[in-house]
């Protein structure tokens, strides 16, 4: 049975007049749903660039990871958020209109997370709590290694 149909069977429709205790009709409005500009192109090979910069940084850490307290002291200081290679790739892009699309500043904060929790499993392996530095590697650091890298190759998917 089509609408039509229908709205002809109720009774106050017959007569084009509401009885006093028929419910008010409801009118449906479109509501539009603010999505965010599409991202501005980036040149792939820049891309690419920032992605090995982070896949480089995540084989730095795990050498990290391994180096026991005595020999940490004559390694090489692990490069921060900002002073990492993605980092100030990042810095350098945000100075361009694509640091002000939601997707970019998405993709600073997870990499600033990504750092903090790098920085939080480094500290609980130097306090020989491998269980705690096991846990958050497995589970939280994961997923943001794993998120800084799906949002750099969907940035260059375009």
């Amino acid at each position: 049975m089509n609408l039509q149909r229908l709205l002809e069977r109720l009774p106050w429709s017959r007569s084009r007049t509401k009885p006093a205790d028929a419910p008010t009709p409801v009118r449906v409005v479109d509501v539009e749903v603010a999505t965010p500009p599409p991202m501005p192109r980036l040149d792939r090979l820049d891309l690419q660039a920032a992605i090995i910069h982070h896949l480089e940084w995540c084989v730095l850490f795990n050498e990290h990871l391994s180096v026991d307290g005595q020999q940490a002291q004559h390694q090489t200081p692990l490069p921060g958020a900002d002073s990492s290679d993605l980092g100030l790739w990042l810095a350098k892009m945000a100075q361009r209109q694509i640091g002000q699309h939601p997707h970019f500043i998405e993709l600073q904060q997870e990499h600033l997370r990504f750092h903090a929790l790098a920085r939080q499993a480094l500290e609980y392996t130097r306090q020989q709590r491998m269980d705690l530095a096991s846990t958050l590697l497995n589970t939280e650091f994961e997923r943001s290694r794993a998120r800084v890298l799906e949002m750099l190759r969907r940035m260059q998917r375009g």
